[in-house]
């Protein structure tokens, strides 16, 4: 490289012209009228090209674009910022130009081959009475982080697509399953239940109608894992619970006829544990069948434990047929009482301190009063003990009231 004379600046400024020739950054150096008189060593290793085939020039230009067009210096040479908009990706507003301007922009450094990315900064120099007598530009090879940008910003946008098709299908299964299930029925059964999701799908699944001979029969299932695998896996228990009662079946047909669906519907490792209840207020009588979810607890008013129905059971789906000795339960009542049904995600649910829910604070909340708010009370006990922490399960309550209906013996 040739040694660069600063013939063109004063003879105050030539250290300060050397210092520029031997500065790391990347710098070059126009006079007034545009032609180069500092082209540094580092703009040398940047572009390719030697200081002596640019020094007295004005193809600079040539260092970074393949067609004739102004630099930044240029620019600021010039005080003509009507084209920045269309020659620079992005830059500052040039209002301030005696301050300097930025600008970014990609450029065809066709003396190395190859386009980079560079960060531009011009600004002027001025003499003692305010003439222009110099205009120096910076670069700033930016190329690696506007490629890491880009590829971020391509992820973004390929994860912004995702997404939305993913909510998308969300939104229609989350309708198909709440179509299948017909809540209606549920509630006109008069049962009371909650069902919070640990995803934006539940594994529980609570059903409830009644039948022609004025039975209320009732389901808790607990499909193992949860979101939408889950959801799906209790989905082809809800038509044949309906079909079943709106034929007036037996809950021992029920429990038969659900376990051989699913046990023929789900992959292996999946099944559902479950509670049906069977009550007829007429007769004060009732039948239950557990299989691997949580103690029942029959309770009076007041919410003491009148009896317990344990699980006695395997869960459903594990085998097409059941063992033997697997009859329901059968029970009754003399005063109002009422079967509480939870899934393991309320036991289970596990506070900051690593402290499970427990099935002493579900009886402490089923003792509080009035007998008819304890779903919401349970509900609200339930996000004290998580505090912050998220639940790791669905958790699910049903409570079937035994009560006595038109008809009942005295």
């Amino acid at each position: 490289m040739s040694e660069q004379n600063p013939q063109r600046l004063s003879q105050p400024t030539a250290y300060a012209v050397t210092l520029m020739e031997h500065m790391v950054v990347p710098t070059f150096v126009l006079d007034a009228d545009r032609r180069v008189i500092v082209w540094n060593r580092a703009c040398e290793r940047l572009t390719g090209i030697p200081a002596d085939r640019m020094i007295g020039t004005r193809d600079h230009w040539q260092a970074f674009y393949e067609a004739e067009r102004p630099c930044l210096a240029d620019l600021v040479a010039t005080q003509d910022w009507s084209t920045i908009d269309k020659l620079y990706t992005t830059h500052d507003d040039p209002g301030t130009p005696a301050h300097g301007v930025h600008a970014e922009n990609w450029c065809a450094m066709r003396h190395r081959g190859e386009r980079r990315y560079l960060v531009v900064d011009a600004g002027p120099v001025f003499d003692e009475a305010g003439r222009l007598i110099a205009v120096v530009e910076t670069l700033r090879d930016n190329t690696e982080n506007q490629l890491a940008a880009v590829k971020v910003r391509e992820q973004a946008s390929k994860l912004k697509a995702y997404y939305d098709t993913h909510e998308r299908e969300a939104d229609l299964a989350r309708r198909i399953l709440d179509h299948q299930i017909r809540s209606e029925l549920t509630r006109q059964a008069g049962v009371r239940y909650q069902v919070n999701p640990a995803d934006n799908f539940s594994g529980d699944l609570v059903l409830a109608a009644r039948s022609p001979d004025g039975r209320l029969c009732a389901l808790l299932a607990d499909a193992v894992g949860h979101g939408l695998a889950a959801a799906v896996s209790v989905l082809p228990v809800v038509q044949e619970f309906y079909r079943l009662v709106e034929q007036g079946e037996a809950l021992g047909t029920l429990v038969e006829s659900i376990n051989f669906v699913l046990a023929n519907a789900l992959p292996v490792g999946r099944f559902v544990a479950a509670a049906f209840v069977c009550v007829d207020p007429r007769s004060r009588q009732g039948e239950i069948w557990v299989g691997g979810i949580p103690d029942v607890l029959m309770v009076d008013e007041g919410g003491r434990l009148l009896r317990r129905f344990s699980s006695r059971h395997l869960p459903l789906g594990v085998s097409e047929t059941l063992e033997a000795g697997e009859a329901t339960e059968r029970f009754d009542w003399t005063a109002p009482a009422r079967l509480v049904l939870v899934s393991d995600g309320v036991i289970e649910a596990m506070a900051p301190d690593g402290e499970a829910f427990g099935e002493t604070r579900l009886r402490a909340v089923l003792g509080e009063a009035p007998a008819s708010t304890e779903v919401d009370r349970l509900h609200d006990a339930l996000a004290r003990h998580l505090g912050p922490a998220p639940a790791h399960d669905d958790m699910s309550v049903l409570v079937v009231p035994c009560a006595a209906g038109p008809g009942a013996p005295d």
